[in-house]
C-alpha cells in the first residue's frame, strides 16, 4: 500500500503512483475535533509556526482511508507505522 500526503495529492494506492497509471482512493482527513494527543499538539503547532499546509497533512495522516482494490476501511496512520522499516 502506497500512502501520500504532499503535492501529488492525498490519496492512498496499491501500486506505484510514480511508474504507472494507478487506481486511487482518497485519504479522508480526520476533523480538527477529532484529533487528540500527539495528532492535536502536532496539527496545533503547525498552524501556530504558520504552515498550513503541514497542519493539513497532519489531518490526513491521522484520518482513514479505504483500499482501491477491495475497500477495506483502515486509520491512514496505523498502515504507514505498519509499513515503517527503520
Amino acid at each position: 500500500m502506497f500512502v501520500v500526503i504532499g503535492q501529488d495529492g492525498h490519496f492512498c494506492c496499491t501500486d506505484d503512483y510514480a511508474l504507472q497509471e494507478v487506481q486511487k482512493s482518497p485519504l479522508q482527513p480526520a476533523r480538527r475535533q477529532q484529533l487528540e494527543g500527539l495528532p492535536r499538539r502536532l496539527f496545533t503547532r503547525a498552524l501556530a509556526d504558520g504552515q498550513e499546509g503541514l497542519a493539513h497533512g497532519v489531518r490526513h495522516l491521522f484520518g482513514r482511508a479505504a483500499c482501491p482494490d477491495c475497500g477495506t476501511d483502515f486509520s491512514v496512520a496505523e498502515r504507514v507505522v505498519a509499513g515503517w522499516i527503520p
